[in-house]
């Protein structure tokens, strides 16, 4: 179960969206048109998508998504996790992207599933488990990928 209220959820779902946004477009200008780059690509404007439903549809300012402090404890340090990985080659760098944003997405799913428990409403729930499919989606593309290389 979340310690936190609704407002708490959604700001610390905001945070890791930016994360997450951040780090694939990292990634995606790494690797460039490559299969993975085009696939961080995506996974780029996909939480940008989220943050923007989450901004407009329950009125969390946008801006909230960088007040990662109040809320560490519920975030992944996706940066940090990227550092501990091990690899030098392209191919090497290419599974480190991935791995990276395979645990992001677990998280992801793990975190939006307890948060569509612990808030009431009815139309957030819904939001929140929307997200969590979607994710979810991310999840089986970033696999696939993980598969072939």
């Amino acid at each position: 179960m979340l310690d936190l209220n609704e407002i708490e959820i959604l700001q610390v779902a905001l945070a890791h969206e930016e994360r997450a946004r951040a780090y694939y477009g990292r990634q995606a200008a790494l690797h460039g048109t490559s299969p993975a780059g085009d696939l961080f690509d995506f996974l780029a404007r996909e939480e940008e998508g989220h943050i923007r439903k989450l901004s407009a549809k329950f009125g969390v300012p946008k801006h909230e998504a960088k007040w990662e402090h109040r809320f560490l404890p519920y975030m992944i340090d996706l940066d940090r996790i990227a550092r501990e990985e091990e690899g030098a080659g392209e191919s090497d760098a290419i599974r480190k992207g991935l791995a990276v944003a395979k645990r992001a997405e677990e998280h992801a799913v793990e975190f939006y599933g307890k948060a569509a428990e612990a808030v009431e409403d009815r139309n957030t729930k819904g939001l929140l488990s929307e997200l969590r499919e979607e994710e979810r989606t991310h999840l089986a593309r970033i696999e696939e990928l993980l598969n072939r290389v």
